[in-house]
């Protein structure tokens, strides 16, 4: 085997990646050769620097790129933990969940388009659950003037992998009808009608997970 061919081998040879024939051919050239055996010597550090000038940096460059390999294995290593440990967090969150669902822990939107009013909620980093309730709203002789929803949260579940949202849509049948939702939280209880929101109002109550 070549003195070029052993060099260019060395590295993997000394983190053992090569194979046992390549093993046996580089060790039996390093026995023979003293110019690539203090080269080795050299690049792994376990040698005196007795090499000429130009082996010598190549042996510095080939340690150099010996060292990008183990930063780059050890910040594969890194990434893998920090996924593996999301994973866990999202699994463990989701599975458990907490009654205590505040008004923070979702984003809202609402508004009107034309004779149709909307509403959409998600959640900031997980997952809700939502009770919900219909009902008509009368006026004082009875007549239905519109519907009220009654959204209810039940559990929030955290997890970085998770996501669910909700959407509802109302047409208003005129100009006086009534489209209402009212979203029950742990900390507040809001009102939107027509697309607007009317009330905010503070519960303070918070229920124990």
């Amino acid at each position: 085997m070549k003195c070029d061919v052993v060099r260019d081998l060395l590295p993997s040879y000394a983190d053992r990646l090569t194979s046992g024939e390549s093993n046996r051919e580089i060790e039996k050239h390093l026995k023979t050769c003293e110019n690539c055996r203090q080269y080795y010597q050299e690049m792994t550090g376990d040698g005196p620097e007795i090499l000429p000038k130009a082996d010598v940096k190549d042996a510095a460059l080939l340690a150099g790129m010996r060292k990008k390999r183990k930063r780059a294995l050890l910040a594969a290593v890194i990434v893998i933990l920090i996924l593996a440990a999301g994973g866990l967090w999202t699994f463990i969150g989701y599975s458990v969940g907490s009654s205590k669902v505040l008004a923070e822990d979702v984003k809202l939107s609402y508004g009107r388009k034309e004779d149709t009013a909307y509403l959409e909620m998600e959640p900031r980093g997980g997952a809700f659950e939502f009770s919900s309730f219909t009902e008509k709203i009368q006026d004082s002789s009875g007549n239905i003037i519109g519907t009220r929803t009654r959204l209810k949260a039940q559990r929030f579940r955290k997890g970085w992998f998770v996501k669910g949202s909700m959407g509802w849509k109302n047409e208003i049948e005129g100009g006086d009808y009534i489209c209402e939702w009212v979203l029950e939280f742990s900390d507040k209880t809001l009102t939107i009608r027509n697309g607007k929101l009317i009330s905010e109002k503070d519960t303070m109550s918070l229920p124990q997970d």
